[in-house]
């Protein structure tokens, strides 16, 4: 995901439709974690963990991550 200038990439997870499996965790671990049965995220993620979290978005099979674009 490309940024624009002066924009962040917000990272949303819909913890509803994720069963865990723990595939975003393999490839942003910077970003998610597992913990008490629920998929913990940081909302705005530094520019060099960008590709990793559109990875952890694009493998992940609930598709239960969304990347959007946002202001700083």
């Amino acid at each position: 995901m490309r940024r624009g200038r002066g924009r962040a990439t917000v990272v949303r997870v819909d913890n509803d439709r994720c069963e865990l499996y723990g595939i975003c965790v393999a490839e942003a671990p910077e970003v998610f974690r597992l913990s008490d049965n629920r998929l913990r995220h940081g909302r705005r993620i530094d520019p060099a963990d960008e590709t990793a979290v559109a990875a952890a978005a694009r493998n992940c099979p609930m598709q239960a991550i969304r990347l959007r674009e946002s202001a700083r």
